[in-house]
């Protein structure tokens, strides 16, 4: 399904499922959120997403923190002759290990483990990474007979020249060049001593550097230049040594690239339904259930990001959405007073229909039923722009186009404020011919006006229902509510002296009203 996601502000829902991961995988999956491609596969996504909530509930979830990201080592694999880093390798056998974990975790689960069981650590792979990784995530220095005798070999002249350094320094020739802060230090390769400046030139041997500011001189005694040498000699060829392991592992890995990759694409299903689920859990949603035919069937909805603004803010009152589109009742207009919340009822539909594209839970007490449509067409908020120059109308006439080219029966429509930025009259009539070709194709849609002429057309059409934003004239103040049955004022006076302009102009206001009034039932 195609959805206007930015209008609905769905990144909203993706920035909070992306929070609710645990690997950078599943983190990706979430920004890139969209509606699956037809209801089969969103059925899939809703069942795991059920499975996940039950995970959740049951307090199950993984605890994983700073999951490496192995994409990047895969591609590198995939080249010949590449030698990937000991720290890359390791990060393959972390990932292969939360892998089999997550398997294991939901092998009760069967909408979950369905989608991960063929998951595998292969065992070739396994072996060779355990013969060449450390536990610390570095190479083995018996990762080769070869390698093995070569530390041998680096550690016995290393020791060596810690030993005779230490002599050196106890000597009765060279200990009063020393003081208690002279120790035994590696500079790169070479071990040297750190020496007073002022009796450096009393020790032969070669400057390597200083410290302390210059009070000290990292001085290489001749007696250890030779071993010294031999050190970085044995260097260079365990370093050689270590290349050819490292080629010869990444050749094992190229070998598992597609289990790897399987692996990380179970992963990120994985990571990405359990996400879901905790959205679920907090907000106390339930599945919608997904039929063949076009319907929204909202029971005691609530707005998902307003309901968790609310939660924060330990606000109880937050006002459900009742709203049934179905049978012959496909478009409904709702009317009423500005600020009375209409056009969140218009991305409260929109919204709860895409995530429920998405196999997405849904707040809401009551049953829900959400259709097969293919697209969800929106338009709500002010389409001016300076850059294309375009007016609020022409804005307007633009989605207008979009909507006639693209809509059908399988197609929501979510439109503010239809036909106005122009005459309202003729805004109006534009509005009742854009609605008649929208029945015309069977297109199901909400939206919103203040033109007058639009509530009765509404009463007058058999595929139109109306409704309105209920208001508290004793309080004068909005109470969210949507009526179904009948059309609403726009109270527009009454809302512009409850926001502070004087009375006398309010009244001099509802003056010129009646005087327009009474020109038009003329």
């Amino acid at each position: 399904m195609q959805s206007d996601l930015k209008a609905l502000e769905f990144d909203g829902i993706r920035r909070i499922i992306e929070r609710l991961t645990f690997t950078p995988y599943g983190a990706d999956a979430a920004r890139h959120l969209e509606p699956a491609p037809n209801l089969g596969i969103a059925r899939q996504m809703q069942a795991a997403v059920t499975a996940a909530r039950q995970v959740a509930d049951a307090y199950l979830l993984p605890k994983v923190q700073n999951m490496p990201d192995i994409r990047a080592a895969l591609r590198q694999a995939n080249q010949a002759g590449a030698a990937l880093p000991a720290s890359a390798l390791h990060n393959l056998r972390v990932v292969m290990k939360l892998g089999l974990t997550l398997r294991d975790l939901v092998a009760n689960y069967a909408d979950l483990y369905a989608d991960i069981h063929y998951l595998k650590a292969p065992a070739l792979l396994v072996e060779a990474l355990d013969k060449t990784i450390n536990a610390a995530g570095r190479l083995r220095e018996d990762a080769t007979p070869e390698l093995s005798v070569m530390h041998g070999q680096y550690h016995e002249v290393q020791t060596h020249i810690e030993s005779q350094l230490k002599s050196l320094m106890r000597s009765a020739e060279y200990a009063s060049y020393f003081d208690e802060n002279s120790r035994v230090q590696w500079h790169g390769m070479r071990a040297v001593l750190t020496v007073r400046a002022v009796n450096a030139d009393k020790l032969k041997g070669v400057r390597r550097g200083s410290s302390g500011g210059g009070r000290d001189v990292l001085m290489e005694p001749i007696e250890v230049v030779a071993h010294n040498n031999r050190l970085e000699t044995l260097n260079a060829q365990i370093e050689g040594q270590n290349q050819i392991v490292l080629r010869a592992t990444t050749d094992v890995v190229r070998e598992h690239l597609a289990d790897l990759h399987q692996l990380v694409d179970g992963i990120t299903w994985i990571d990405l339904a359990l996400a879901a689920g905790q959205l679920s859990a907090a907000l106390n949603a339930t599945p919608p259930k997904l039929v063949d035919e076009p319907r929204v069937l909202l029971q005691q909805a609530y707005h998902p990001q307003l309901m968790m603004q609310f939660q924060e803010k330990n606000i109880s009152r937050i006002v459900p959405l009742d709203i049934d589109l179905g049978g012959s009742h496909t478009m409904m207009v709702i009317t009423g007073p500005n600020t009375g919340g209409k056009t969140v009822v218009l991305k409260t539909v929109g919204l709860l229909v895409t995530m429920a594209h998405c196999g997405l839970h849904l707040p809401a007490e009551g049953d829900c039923i959400i259709g097969n449509f293919n697209r969800v067409i929106v338009d709500v908020g002010d389409k001016q722009s300076l850059h294309n120059h375009l007016s609020t109308f022409a804005g307007h006439v633009e989605v207008l186009k979009r909507l006639l080219n693209e809509a059908d029966a399988q197609t929501l429509v979510l439109m503010d404020e239809l036909g106005t930025g122009t005459d309202p009259e003729e805004g109006a009539s534009l509005a009742m011919a854009v609605l008649d070709e929208l029945a015309t194709r069977k297109v199901y849609g909400v939206v919103t006006t203040h033109l007058t002429p639009l509530k009765a057309f509404a009463d007058q059409h058999s595929y139109l229902s109306n409704a309105s934003m209920r208001f508290d004239y004793a309080t004068l103040s909005p109470t969210y509510q949507l009526v179904f049955g009948q059309a609403g004022a726009s109270l527009g006076l009454i809302i512009a002296e409850k926001n502070g302009l004087p009375s006398s102009l309010i009244e001099q206001a509802r003056g010129y009203l009646a005087t327009i009034q009474s020109v038009h039932s003329a």
